[in-house]
C-alpha cells in the first residue's frame, strides 16, 4: 500500500465504539414491548450494522408495521439510556489524534441515525476529530453504506475542492455492509477484525486490507505506528 489515503471514512459501531451493550438492551426491551422472544443474547450481534428497521422484519419475521412499532419501542429505550452505554475500543483516540496529526481528514459514516451517532461521538470525547458525520436521517427506514460513502465523497468533493480525489479516500469498518459500500461506492476499505464482524464475513465482502487492531489501521495508511 502506498501513502496516498488521504481520507479516512470510519464505521461508527464495531469500528470506533463497542456498543453491543446499550443496543442489546435496547433491543431486547423492544422485542419483550412488541411480545416477541428476543432469544438468544448473542445472536442479536446480527442487528448490528443494517438499519434496524429492515432487520426486525428480516431477523424476527415482523411486519413492516410491526417492526415500526418496535423500532419505536428500541429509540425509547436507546435514547434513554442505552445510547450512553458505549465506550472505545482501546487504541482508537491515539489511532484518531496520529491520523489528525498526520494532515488526514476524517469522516464518520454510520447507519445509526446522525443525531444519534452525533450524542455517541461527543459522549466519548472524540466527535472533535471528524470533519463531518454521514447518517440517515430519523425515520428514514432504508439506506445503504454505499449511499451514504456516495454522499460523503461528495462532501468532500465540495469542501476539499482544490485537493479532492476518489482515490483517495478509504472506508475503514467492520461488518460486509461497510466494506461492501466501500465496493459500490468505488473506494477502497480496510476490515477490521476487533468489531462485530470476523474474518471470513470482511473477505468474502472484498476488503482491499484487513486490520486486527487500530495500530493496524494506522500502519496500513502508512504511517508510524503507534
Amino acid at each position: 500500500m502506498d501513502a496516498r489515503y488521504q481520507y479516512i471514512i470510519f464505521d461508527l459501531d464495531g469500528t470506533l465504539v463497542k456498543s453491543e451493550e446499550g443496543l442489546y438492551d435496547s433491543i431486547t426491551y423492544a422485542l419483550e414491548k412488541s411480545g416477541v422472544d428476543p432469544g438468544d443474547r448473542k445472536d442479536m450481534k446480527r442487528m448490528i450494522g443494517p438499519v434496524l428497521w429492515e432487520s426486525f422484519q428480516k431477523f424476527y419475521k415482523m411486519s413492516a408495521e410491526e417492526a415500526d412499532k418496535a423500532n419505536a419501542y428500541f429509540v425509547e429505550a436507546y435514547e434513554k439510556e442505552g445510547i450512553y452505554n458505549v465506550s472505545l475500543y482501546d487504541g482508537v483516540p491515539q489511532m484518531l489524534e496520529t491520523l489528525r496529526n498526520a494532515g488526514r481528514i476524517l469522516l464518520v459514516v454510520t447507519a445509526k441515525p446522525r443525531d444519534m451517532a452525533e450524542i455517541v461521538l461527543h459522549h466519548t470525547g472524540i466527535d472533535q476529530y471528524f470533519q463531518a458525520v454521514i447518517g440517515p436521517a430519523r425515520g428514514n427506514k432504508k439506506t445503504d453504506k454505499g449511499s451514504l460513502l456516495r454522499k460523503a465523497l461528495s462532501f468532500l468533493a465540495d469542501t476539499e475542492t482544490n485537493h479532492f480525489q476518489k482515490d483517495h479516500a478509504i472506508m475503514v469498518g467492520d461488518r460486509m455492509f461497510d466494506i461492501e459500500g466501500a465496493g459500490e461506492a468505488g473506494i477502497d476499505s480496510i476490515g477490521v477484525l476487533y468489531g462485530y464482524g470476523d474474518r471470513k464475513e470482511i473477505v468474502q465482502a472484498g476488503a482491499s486490507w484487513i486490520a486486527e487492531t487500530p495500530a493496524d489501521v494506522v500502519q496500513l495508511i502508512c504511517i508510524e505506528p503507534l
